[in-house]
């Protein structure tokens, strides 16, 4: 067995696109026990769901998850996946990688991030929903002030400090969300470039 499968790998190594669409094909299907290459995945593979409000990811990462093959003919549905070509191939080896990738070392991750620059604004907004209506009214005027340079007795600041809870959330998603309520506002480039970096303690 160990010198028939040292030949199959022998054989397989003068190929290597085809040992490239076999990792592709792997982790873009849910082969179970019949995977065609002896690796695992430690980490279950980040599908997250974007249906919240405010978040959004690259279609790749929260659509076709692997398809369940269970009683499905392995041959046949590996030569349709390389019947779909090249791009194809390396697009779901890059999707399905990218849905594992998890970082390594400090020192590694810090090196990606360098190189791919992630930036959590990019596909997460705050929102009534998904972050203002979960905290307290004092906490929405800290805020608020922050954000637009105020302090207590401003009147565009006492003003947002009497309205209720819910409304002082609409309002910051607002401010947050319509450029055109920001130049209503008179917001600067300075609390412009603010608000658009904010993040909640915590999340950065």
């Amino acid at each position: 067995n160990r010198v028939a499968k040292g030949a199959r790998q022998h054989a397989v190594l003068r190929d290597p696109d085809l040992l490239i669409a076999l990792l592709a094909y792997q982790l873009s299907h849910d082969l179970q026990w019949r995977s065609p290459l002896g690796l695992s995945t430690e980490d279950i593979p980040n599908w997250p769901t974007t249906a919240a409000e405010g978040y959004a990811l690259d279609d790749r990462l929260t659509t076709n998850a692997p398809p369940d093959m269970h009683g499905k003919d392995l041959a046949k549905s590996f030569r349709a996946f390389r019947k779909k070509g090249e791009d194809h191939i390396r697009g779901e080896l890059a999707r399905n990688l990218a849905a594992h990738y998890r970082g390594g070392s400090d020192e590694l991750r810090a090196l990606i991030d360098k190189d791919t620059k992630p930036a959590i604004r990019e596909v997460w907004t705050p929102t009534a929903a998904n972050f203002f209506s979960r905290v307290g009214g004092p906490y929405l005027n800290d805020l608020w002030r922050d954000l637009l340079n105020l302090n207590e007795e401003h009147p565009t600041a006492t003003t947002f400090a009497k309205l209720k809870k819910s409304e002082k959330a609409e309002m910051l998603e607002a401010l947050f969300r319509d450029p055109v309520i920001r130049t209503a506002r008179g917001v600067t480039e300075v609390q412009e470039a603010r608000i658009a970096a904010w993040l909640p303690e915590g999340m950065e």
